[in-house]
């Protein structure tokens, strides 16, 4: 199924667009300022620098997008103990799903983007940049769908890597949820404690943990209780109760007739078949 962000009725509209160099040892320096009528985004081809917009200070380096919505103040100061180089367009008449006008990215989101497949958006910029300049037949009209193809794939580099902070995100919450029941199996764990813990809601806890694992937080739960019964019934003395009650059962018989849905046979005989076994390789 497609997906997409943009308004289905934008169609950018070039303010301009151009290449900038400045060579190393030349200073290169633009004081505060915005634009209050389009959007500005640069890609950086050469060298490094401290950009700041909107009050935050910001390492640039190649290979990566800098994005300025409308309105945003920003000031770019480049290092001159090396060449400082970069692509720029700025255009109006793009709306965004979910965002104010003139708005590419969220305020949450860092306005230095790196840009995962470069070269393909290297070679769109510069083919923008030289129509733009060009005064051949409907030049204008190629540079506005170059710039609507550079863009969706600016665009789709920024969602992916949200994307992936997301799914990073949610195997960390899942690692972190596992290792607590580890530790706690023996006791009372309840949905609310392991998302407190976590850090988020208990609907979303159990949305993502059987998302990524297959099981519910209570199935994964009542399946490390049973291997951990299944450990102690072979490598210990205690009695069937006695287990029950190490892995955080209250009854004697709901962990029986569990262990048997589980594992196919009743914890006694369980431990019967298996010992011997066990005992032999240890």
């Amino acid at each position: 199924m497609e997906r997409h962000v943009i308004k289905s009725n934008s169609a950018p509209i070039i303010h301009y667009a151009g290449i900038k160099h400045v060579k190393k040892g030349e200073s290169f320096f633009k004081p505060m300022h915005n634009h209050p009528d389009c959007v500005e985004i640069l890609l950086i081809l050469e060298g490094e620098g401290t950009y700041n917009i909107d009050g935050t200070n910001y390492k640039v380096e190649p290979q990566s997008i800098v994005i300025y919505n409308q309105g945003v103040w920003h000031e770019e100061r480049g290092e001159m103990d090396k060449p400082h180089k970069m692509l720029y367009v700025a255009f109006s008449n793009v709306g965004i799903e979910g965002l104010p006008e003139g708005y590419l990215i969220n305020n949450n989101v860092s306005p230095i983007i790196p840009i995962e497949n470069f070269i393909i958006v290297e070679e769109l910029f510069n083919e923008l940049v030289k129509e733009v300049e060009s005064k051949d037949f409907e030049s204008y009209w190629v540079a506005r769908n170059l710039a609507g193809a550079l863009l969706g794939l600016i665009l789709r580099n920024i969602y992916k890597r949200k994307a992936n902070n997301r799914k990073h995100n949610s195997h960390k919450i899942i690692v972190e949820a596992k290792h607590y029941i580890q530790e706690n199996y023996h006791q009372n764990i309840t949905l609310k404690e392991l998302a407190k813990i976590s850090y988020i809601s208990s609907y979303y806890l159990s949305h993502i943990f059987k998302e990524l694992t297959g099981q519910t937080p209570f199935q994964y739960l009542m399946q490390y209780r049973i291997e951990v019964a299944k450990h102690l019934l072979l490598s210990s003395n205690s009695t069937i109760n006695e287990i029950t009650f190490q892995v955080g059962y209250q009854s004697e018989t709901h962990f029986q007739n569990l262990f048997k849905k589980i594992v196919g046979t009743p914890p006694g005989k369980y431990r019967e078949l298996h010992r011997e076994r066990h005992e032999r390789q240890y």
